[in-house]
């Protein structure tokens, strides 16, 4: 019974140390990415992923937009007005353009690093 014991220890110790946190690599959620900067310009979706506004190099890409994935609601964005419309980019799925007003903005899925 003590060797089941700590064969299950030892594998719930390794499971644990390989799952990501802030900063450790793998996606944010919301709270992380307001704890490095509670300023950002972020886009939280229905299933959880988080982008954020900002990086110069998703700017100089030569993007377009793909499928419609959503619309922007109440308490989903920090910047972006209610019916801003979220694509995703074909070149690169991990960046959304956000339309609205005859605007672009571009989003980018925030990673720990």
């Amino acid at each position: 019974m003590k060797v089941i014991f700590k064969m299950m220890l030892a594998a719930l110790c390794l499971l644990s140390a390989c799952s990501p946190g802030a900063g450790e690599g793998g996606r944010l959620n919301l709270k992380q990415v307001l704890t490095m900067n509670p300023d950002a310009d972020y886009v939280e979706l229905e299933n959880g992923e988080v982008y954020t506004h900002g990086a110069d190099w998703v700017n100089e890409k030569n993007l377009t937009k793909g499928k419609q994935i959503a619309e922007i609601e109440k308490g989903m964005a920090s910047d972006l007005p209610v019916g801003t419309i979220l694509y995703v980019s074909k070149e690169i799925p991990a960046i959304l353009l956000a339309e609205y007003d005859g605007k672009t903005k571009r989003y980018q899925l925030a990673m720990g690093e």
